[in-house]
């Protein structure tokens, strides 16, 4: 029995491991929903002007509105022309590090790379229409937390956890899973964490710069690490200690893309 016992054990735990290579072989930051979230709030706070501008663009892309546009680059990222783009989403630090620098971005580019690229891609060219939807994309990525985070747990894919019992990985929870519990997938749920931003709120976060962005992702992501323990589980308790935290990422990356989109599009 014990011998059955222990084949068992190595059989789920096998069964995990081809679940969480799966899940991080389409891990994206935030999930569609939360792109779709943070680019639908960000075209709420824009300017007049720069709406005007933005849905000229959007007639030159597949889409008909700028949340599901803000997805294109996750859905593109895999095929042969947009390969370049893969080193894009994302930052990594080293095992004991907290702090990020720009000395943290390698030859081949990151999501800071990115973010300023496709600002000079789109102030040479208001009709970059794809240029639009990276930045837009790669802002919201890096409110992520896990896209910064450690190289060697490739931003939490490899961190195996269990969500309310079921098989996932701390990436998958951030991305999607804790989304989707909060029933961010319903539009008045979103509506109603649009409807809690305050005017303060905008005004302070407006404020900071890329680099700063990029470190609070990385503090918050020290913290996740620091709270983890091997099968962990998530459940109420770990949804109401960081709801709030994952709440204000949206928010923030909201408020950011606006106010970039802004200065790029309305000035």
């Amino acid at each position: 029995m014990t011998f059955i016992r222990v084949i068992s054990k190595l059989a789920a735990y096998a069964l995990t491991a081809i679940l969480l290579l799966g899940m991080s072989a389409d891990s994206q930051a935030f999930g569609r929903s939360g792109h779709i979230m943070i680019c639908d709030m960000s075209y709420q706070l824009i300017q007049p002007a720069t709406r005007q501008k933005l849905d000229k663009l959007l007639q030159s892309t597949p889409y008909q509105s700028f949340g599901p546009a803000c997805v294109w680059p996750d859905e593109v990222r895999s095929q042969d022309d947009f390969a370049w783009t893969k080193p894009q989403h994302y930052i990594n630090l080293q095992r004991g590090e907290t702090v990020v620098t720009r000395s943290h971005c390698p030859k081949d580019g990151c999501v800071l790379s990115a973010i300023e690229d496709m600002q000079k891609r789109l102030k040479q060219n208001e009709q970059d229409w794809q240029a639009l939807l990276f930045l837009s994309h790669y802002i919201s990525d890096l409110h992520q937390p896990l896209h910064v985070s450690f190289a060697d747990d490739l931003g939490g894919n490899r961190t195996a956890v269990y969500f309310y019992g079921e098989p996932s990985n701390l990436h998958g929870v951030w991305d999607t899973n804790m989304l989707t519990k909060l029933g961010y997938n319903e539009p008045a749920k979103q509506q109603q964490l649009f409807a809690s931003l305050t005017e303060a709120q905008q005004q302070q976060w407006r404020q900071s710069d890329v680099m700063a962005w990029t470190n609070e992702s990385a503090r918050i992501t020290v913290g996740l690490y620091q709270d983890y323990r091997p099968g962990m589980l998530i459940d109420d308790n770990y949804l109401a200690k960081y709801q709030n935290v994952l709440e204000q990422r949206l928010l923030q990356a909201a408020v950011r893309l606006a106010a970039t989109l802004d200065k790029l599009l309305a000035e």
